[in-house]
């Protein structure tokens, strides 16, 4: 029989062509075939000759995963024809693992190899294993060697690896510099990272604290550098306190001409503001601006809530936390000790006298003593390590009843009254050398209670307490009446935001000069906003929410001392007003 005839009268054209892939099985069989020629020393036909090592392989798998041997076995160099290659200054060991990698694709890197690996896949261009390499680098930063490991990133022009061991550096700044890489780092690569925008510290204090301790584990050698870098701190951000105390009392620093006028300088901001000539020293660090948090307050159908809502400046985004256990409309809101508090309010049924804390430890809200009186639009502030609550409205009467909460008690004690009622009251602090005293004592500062309502009239009066005497003196009133208005300090100024005048919500903005007593108005917001949450951040007056005269409102807008001018920026999660506002650092 004709076989060939047969099969082609009766195929279907359709099917007269099969097409057969084997697979990635393929090539693997045909590596594993190639490995196990080269273990027994067949076809092989070059020898790679580094350090004492003689590797017998193949030209064709080399140049099929290494653009560095295909250049050398196809350029025409004298490699191409020689049957051995001589490799130099490269790590025997780890082109010996490179080379087992081109057959079997299976790499081990650990702690050991892992550099040599580095540099050889660097040399042959396997930007993968390059890869693979940084990857394991990164899971092994540790403060003990971070600094190491990025040293090795920009010598082997690693950009991954380098983004993440200056990301980890800065966020564990104060353990890196408890090691010796840190006090073994070259002058230009400290005072790079003295400058960062990044550093993960609570207080600029730290950042002072590891400069003078890098300096004295040289001290002879590196005592010259001092006034350069301490040029790299944001000493005006440095507490008045430490500049007495510790800054000035450093013998490095008071035998230095240079260093003494930076302190000088720093000092001055503290009792001249106006006239400091150290802006660029003004701006804190990204870490100490801290995370802003929005505090129960009603939302858009006018229900109390207990949401709380946390806005991140490093990533723009906003973040539900743990809500407080009572719903707080009308609610006081304070930072102490590095705490929130949330005090009093209204939550739907009854006026609130309790009061809750936010522990940090475990993001809950927990109860502690309540106040003596409920109140609700009460403002709060912090002067001395105690907490105030102003004011308010108790279901019956505007108040003009102040108390104080000592945290190492536990308890509320009442202080000197206000001189006017006031509920939808806010508050804000001044210091001695905010008034043009004589500063860097140990005094605690000044509590102002702005604008409000005394269950009659809307006010433009404010008052100041002084908790030595334990009395209330009025200042000069502002040029607008507010209730509901938004206060907060900036630079030594006191800002009085929005409120309501009586007949319509305000967008109007006042700054208070305490050295002249005096009120005068800035730029005003772009939308009116009363019942609005105020704060500052990184030199910037932030306000959230708010009611318009028509809506409820989830919109920020920033307002901007050295322009002059405010800007929106990204919202908040929910529309609401007489929210309670206040920044935490470190959490």
């Amino acid at each position: 029989m004709d076989f060939d005839r047969v099969l082609h009268e009766n195929c279907r054209k359709d099917e007269d062509v099969f097409k057969y892939e084997a697979g990635t099985k393929h090539g693997i069989k045909a590596l594993m075939v190639m490995d196990d020629l080269r273990a027994r020393k067949q076809l092989c036909d070059v020898v790679i000759c580094v350090g004492t090592k003689k590797i017998s392989t193949h030209r064709l798998v080399l140049a099929s995963f290494s653009s560095y041997f295909q250049a050398m076995f196809t350029g025409g160099l004298v490699e191409s024809f020689e049957r051995t290659v001589t490799l130099q200054d490269v790590d025997s060991e780890a082109v010996e693992s490179l080379i087992d990698f081109a057959y079997t694709g299976k790499l081990d890197i650990n702690t050991d190899n892992v550099q040599a690996l580095m540099y050889a896949s660097s040399l042959f261009q396997l930007s993968n294993l390059q890869q693979a390499c940084s990857d394991f680098l990164q899971r092994q930063l540790h403060p003990s060697n971070c600094l190491g490991i990025r040293s090795f990133a920009d010598v082997h022009s690693c950009p991954d690896l380098r983004k993440a061991s200056e990301k980890f550096i800065c966020e564990h700044f104060n353990d890196v510099v408890q090691n010796e890489e840190f006090l073994l780092l070259p002058k230009d690569e400290l005072a790079l990272l003295l400058s960062s925008e990044d550093l993960n510290v609570e207080c600029e204090e730290d950042v002072y604290n590891a400069l003078i301790f890098w300096v004295k584990h040289d001290l002879e050698g590196r005592k010259v550098l001092l006034p350069e870098l301490l040029g790299k701190i944001r000493l005006p951000l440095l507490s008045p306190h430490f500049l007495v105390d510790q800054v000035e009392k450093e013998e490095l620093i008071h035998q230095d001409i240079a260093c003494r006028n930076l302190l000088d300088e720093a000092k001055n901001f503290h009792i001249l503001p106006d006239r400091t000539q150290m802006e660029e020293s003004l701006n804190p660090r990204r870490s100490t601006v801290g995370l802003l948090y929005s505090i129960c307050g009603m939302d858009s159908t006018g229900h109390s809530v207990k949401t709380v809502e946390r806005y991140d400046f490093h990533s723009n985004k906003v973040k539900l936390m743990s809500p407080t256990n009572v719903s707080r409309s009308g609610v006081g809101v304070g930072v102490l000790d590095n705490k929130l508090y949330a005090v009093g309010g209204h939550d739907g049924t009854s006026y609130l006298n309790s009061v809750e804390c936010f522990d940090l430890t475990t993001k809950q809200w927990k109860f502690v003593a309540p106040m003596n009186n409920p109140r609700r639009y009460v403002a709060v502030g912090v002067i001395g390590g105690l907490l105030y609550a102003v004011g308010g409205y108790d279901g019956s009467n505007v108040l003009d009843s102040v108390e104080v909460y000592d945290p190492k008690t536990d308890q509320w004690k009442y202080s000197a009254s206000m001189k006017n009622r006031r509920r939808h009251v806010a508050v804000g602090v001044l210091t001695d050398s905010d008034l043009g005293l004589p500063s860097l004592t140990n005094k605690p500062g000044y509590l102002y209670a702005v604008g409000g309502h005394d269950g009659v009239n809307y006010l433009k009066t404010v008052e100041r307490y002084d908790p030595e005497r334990n009395e209330w003196t009025y200042v000069s009133s502002m040029g607008a009446r507010r209730g509901g208005v938004g206060v907060a300090t900036l630079h030594g100024r006191l800002y009085a935001t929005g409120g309501y005048d009586g007949t319509s919500n305000l967008s109007t903005s006042e700054r208070y000069y305490p050295r002249d007593d005096r009120w005068a108005f800035v730029a005003p917001m772009s939308v009116c906003r009363s019942g609005h949450g105020v704060s500052v951040v990184a030199g910037l007056l932030y306000a959230l929410g708010g009611h318009d005269g028509v809506s409820y409102r989830n919109t920020v807008e920033y307002f901007n001392p050295k322009l002059g001018e405010w800007n929106v920026t990204g919202p908040m999660g929910m529309c609401k007003a007489v929210a309670g506002v206040a920044v935490v650092k470190g959490v």
